[in-house]
């Protein structure tokens, strides 16, 4: 099997591999499995169930993957492309015709990886823990694509609240841009790196439970206009016999709209869309909100949604300019929210 990306070919024939090249990197420039000499590396590839390497014009090896397999489950390793080959899109074909254009397209896939959790979960691997990936069967439905009662997509009239992806990423790059002093006391990310490891972090943390992310999504023309998420999920030791929905308390933060979202409802709504699911579904004792004690814009709109201010927590979270900061912790209780409801519904209306 043979295919292009740009300038490169992909080629899954055994016989073009170079032992020696792909030996030479992993012995001086992979972070893993280093305890391997160039013997043990060659005897690895010649025993190898499948082998892709990518190749330049002139026909040199610049990056290579390995599987071994058992007939129904395999194993990706020493996944590689040489520095001055990346950012071409050569690793991901070359992961591409490894797991989905060959036999093993309908198998159990497994990996070990420290630094590219982003490009394998494009090919649906997730993460039970930071290093082991998992890419079950297509029809296996024993393994849930997240903890059961993390949500999914929450939907309004203004936006919707898609489970934060990497697909979000040119969206985000885009909502980001031009709000340097709208963002001076909120860490909105701006550059596409940052934007990316911003993502891989909320999706790692989805798949621990440990957060709930989303990217805003304005109804009208599906354009991310922001991002805001779930966090600081608490559980509280009731006894074990007392039925579970849910955290029992939990914070909404890392919010932050596109300057041209401002004022236009959609942080009315986003609000009204997650409180409404931490009490009606999860039926969280208490939501928190808190915001940088100097953020005066902040503040107000914590208010104006109908959350109660409970003070100033000194030094309780590292501000964006670099030192602790104070901030200022708001709240909506379970016996707040039917008002708090009611007034939400009432400042919807107005947006229309």
């Amino acid at each position: 099997m043979r295919t292009t990306a740009g300038d490169y070919e992909i080629d899954d024939d055994p016989g073009r591999v170079d032992p020696a090249a792909a030996a030479a990197f992993l012995t001086t420039e992979a972070y893993w499995g280093r305890w391997r000499d160039a013997g043990v590396i060659k005897g690895q590839i010649a025993g190898a169930w499948r082998v892709v390497g990518g190749y330049d014009q002139a026909g040199a090896m610049v990056g290579f993957a390995r599987a071994f397999a058992d007939g129904g489950s395999a194993y990706l390793a020493d996944v590689y492309v040489l520095a001055a080959h990346r950012g071409a899109g050569l690793g991901k074909a070359i992961v591409a015709m490894m797991i989905d254009d060959g036999p093993g397209a309908g198998w159990r896939w497994m990996l070990h990886t420290s630094d590219a959790h982003g490009l394998y979960r494009e090919f649906g691997f997730a993460a039970p823990s930071s290093r082991y990936l998992e890419r079950p069967r297509p029809d296996d439905a024993a393994a849930p694509s997240r903890p059961a009662w993390l949500p999914g997509t929450l939907t309004g009239q203004v936006v919707r609240l898609e489970p934060l992806g990497h697909r979000h990423v040119p969206g985000l790059v885009a909502a980001a841009a031009g709000g340097a002093e709208l963002y001076r006391w909120s860490a909105v990310p701006q550059e596409e790196s940052q934007i990316r490891q911003y993502v891989e972090t909320a999706v790692a943390a989805r798949d621990t439970g440990a957060a709930a992310a989303f990217a805003v999504v304005r109804a009208d023309d599906a354009a991310v206009i922001g991002s805001t998420r779930f966090f600081d999920l608490q559980y509280w030791a009731w006894p074990e016999d007392r039925a579970r929905s849910g955290p029992d308390t939990c914070e909404i933060g890392f919010t932050w709209l596109s300057p041209k979202a401002i004022r236009t409802g959609a942080n009315t709504e986003m609000k009204r869309l997650m409180l409404t699911h931490a009490f009606e579904t999860w039926q969280v004792s208490s939501v928190s909100l808190h915001t940088d004690a100097r953020n005066q814009r902040s503040r107000q709109a914590m208010e104006r949604i109908g959350a109660r201010f409970e003070g100033i927590l000194r030094a309780h979270r590292l501000g964006t300019d670099g030192k602790p900061r104070d901030s200022a912790r708001f709240s909506v209780t379970a016996a707040d929210w039917p008002a708090v409801r009611q007034h939400l519904d009432e400042l919807a209306t107005r947006y229309g």
